[in-house]
């Protein structure tokens, strides 16, 4: 009976100081609150404007046709100041064949 006496309150004793210690169930959570002073928030940036590439392509006119699975329209762009259509954010100019 005094083996057992002493082996539980060994246990206790070691379970006590374990919890006094910090190891055991908790040991994997964080315990402690955040540092004041520390801002690991980031400033807006500026969006830097997207250089757009052009792409020429010769058609024998300004009718619709498909162009990379997709049928495209091609219209007068007064910004480009030429014929042609947006595809995936690009301006694609036309220019006609000469026959």
């Amino acid at each position: 009976m005094n083996i057992k006496k002493v082996a539980t309150s060994t246990m206790a004793a070691g379970f006590v100081g374990a919890a006094l210690l910090g190891l055991g169930v908790s040991a994997g959570t964080a315990s402690a609150a955040p540092q004041q002073g520390h801002s690991f928030q980031t400033q807006p940036r500026a969006q830097q404007p997207q250089q757009q590439r052009q792409i020429t392509i010769s058609r024998p006119d300004y009718r619709p046709f498909t162009y990379r699975g997709h049928r495209v329209t091609p219209r007068y762009d007064a910004a480009h100041r030429a014929w042609g259509f947006t595809y995936d954010r690009t301006f694609v100019h036309v220019v006609l064949a000469r026959r």
